[in-house]
C-alpha cells in the first residue's frame, strides 16, 4: 500500500538515489577526503587567479565555501557574463540572481580541469575588457 501511494505521490520515485546514497554513507570518509582534497586544489587554483586580476576585479581570496563573487572594477557584470558564454564559451553566474548586479559567481567544487579552463577563459574575456 505504502508503494502505491508513493507512486501516486512522487511521480517518479528516485529508487536508484535512495540506494546510491544509503551506499554513499558507507563510504562518507573517503567522500569527505575526495572532496576536501578538490576543494583545496581548486581554491589555491581560485586565489591565483583572483590575485593576478585584482587591477580588474574586485574579490578578496577564498578561505572557505565553494564560491566567490568577483565583482568588476568597471563595466556591466550582466554584459561581462553574456560575453563570457557566447564568445568564451564559459558559463558563470550572474550576481543579478544573489542582488549583486556588479558581481559574477564562479564555484571552486568541480572538476579540477573544468575550473583551469574556466579560469583561463574569464582571464581571456577580462583581457578584451
Amino acid at each position: 500500500r505504502i508503494w502505491q501511494v508513493i507512486d501516486m505521490t512522487y511521480g517518479i520515485p528516485a529508487h536508484p538515489a535512495e540506494r546510491l546514497s544509503a551506499i554513499a554513507l558507507d563510504h562518507l570518509p573517503q567522500i569527505a577526503a575526495r572532496a576536501r582534497h578538490l576543494v583545496e586544489t581548486n581554491r589555491v587554483l581560485l586565489n591565483q587567479f583572483l590575485a593576478g586580476h585584482r587591477d580588474r576585479l574586485d574579490c578578496p581570496p577564498s578561505f572557505l565555501g565553494t564560491t566567490v563573487a568577483p565583482r568588476l572594477r568597471a563595466g556591466s557584470a550582466a554584459t561581462f557574463c553574456e560575453n563570457l558564454r557566447e564568445n568564451f564559451e564559459t558559463t558563470v553566474v550572474p550576481g543579478d540572481f544573489f542582488e549583486l548586479p556588479d558581481c559574477f559567481r564562479i564555484g571552486i567544487g568541480g572538476p579540477t580541469e573544468n575550473l583551469e579552463n574556466g579560469l583561463e577563459q574569464i582571464s581571456r574575456a577580462l583581457a578584451t575588457r
